[in-house]
């Protein structure tokens, strides 16, 4: 059976909205049109809207799943991925080239027909529409019950967006799935903290937000450390007043390898760690994260010396939840 568009967007977490287009499909959005009009006028709307984090979750006693789909909107990324989880447990990942002609077509058997949860992940690297979402004739479906489980908003750069990576497995995709959280994954490469992006109009209200900027910010600011401070200080600021009630966890930047090559056009990085930690310890509610301790400053395990590799960002995430477990942050 096809299931219809009103039965599909049931079944999609992790977004903002779920919205027709025109040819009859599916699509997603994780951001406000609020949030989504400042990217465009910024130039950040592609990447924007990408599908981070967002997948399909349900419950289904059946045994064949499957679904077209084609990337409308593209990021720097080569490949688009899925994952396909049964209950907590990845078993499938579909890799394709991201400029491959045609129509794609995701499909998966599984041996048996029983219930069982099923989550499917989307690329991280594109934005999609999804159509003739196929399940077995007879066999029943339902969303996966939301009551009890956190909520997590994940705020940050290209490396929470889940640049250079494949799988779900970007540090983010790993709290998501240790958590099992809903989740918002509103992570843009190449942003900056920027207090307007904040959005009150939001319909989401996390138990535990994740904020990872810093890095683009030093290279925006260059030797105006005082911008970087105002900017990152408002941004902080209101966070902690919309959010007054949430786990707030400030992940400073990770290692990056070129830091020493521009001491003399940039302030010293080691600033940045030193603003953002003045700028985080001034409210109770927010738990600071050294990103320099999670992944090894080598650069084997990174793919450019700034973003992690998938080994770094299994590292960086294993981090994260230790330190969001410390902190009392539990599942």
């Amino acid at each position: 059976m096809i299931l219809e568009n009103i039965e599909l967007k049931k079944l999609v977490s992790n977004c903002v909205k779920v919205v027709d287009s025109d040819d009859g499909a599916i699509r997603i959005n994780r951001f406000t049109d609020k949030q989504l009009e400042i990217y465009k006028k910024e130039g950040f709307a592609p990447r924007a809207g990408c599908n981070a984090g967002v997948c399909f979750d349900f419950i289904y006693n059946g045994q064949d799943v499957s679904f077209e789909f084609f990337p409308v909107i593209k990021a720097e990324g080569r490949y688009l991925s899925f994952d396909l989880y049964e209950d907590d447990r990845h078993i499938y990942t579909f890799i394709s080239y991201m400029g491959a002609a045609g129509i794609k077509k995701f499909e998966y058997s599984f041996d048996t027909a029983k219930e069982r949860r099923i989550r499917i992940f989307f690329s991280y690297m594109c934005g999609l529409e999804v159509w003739n979402f196929t399940l077995d004739d007879g066999s029943t479906f339902v969303p996966t019950p939301t009551e009890g489980r956190k909520k997590i908003l994940m705020l940050g750069d290209s490396i929470t967006h889940g640049y250079d990576t494949y799988f779900i497995s970007s540090y983010a995709g790993m709290v998501q799935t240790h958590y099992d959280a809903v989740s918002l994954n509103q992570g843009v490469g190449g942003y900056v903290f920027n207090a307007e992006m904040l959005d009150e109009e939001l319909d989401f209200e996390p138990d535990a937000i994740t904020v990872a900027y810093g890095t683009n910010d030093w290279t925006r600011y260059r030797l105006d450390g005082e911008k970087l401070r105002s900017e990152a200080k408002a941004y902080i600021d209101k966070l902690c007043s919309m959010y007054p009630n949430a786990k707030i966890f400030g992940i400073l930047p990770l290692w990056r390898a070129e830091t020493e090559k521009r001491k003399d056009t940039h302030i010293p990085f080691l600033e940045v760690f030193e603003i953002l930690t003045e700028c985080y310890s001034a409210h109770d509610n927010v738990t600071i994260i050294d990103g320099r301790l999670a992944v090894p400053n080598d650069v084997h395990f990174f793919t450019d010396g700034l973003h992690p590799n998938s080994v770094g960002h299994v590292l960086y995430g294993k981090h994260v939840i230790c330190e969001m477990e410390k902190a009392g942050f539990h599942k």
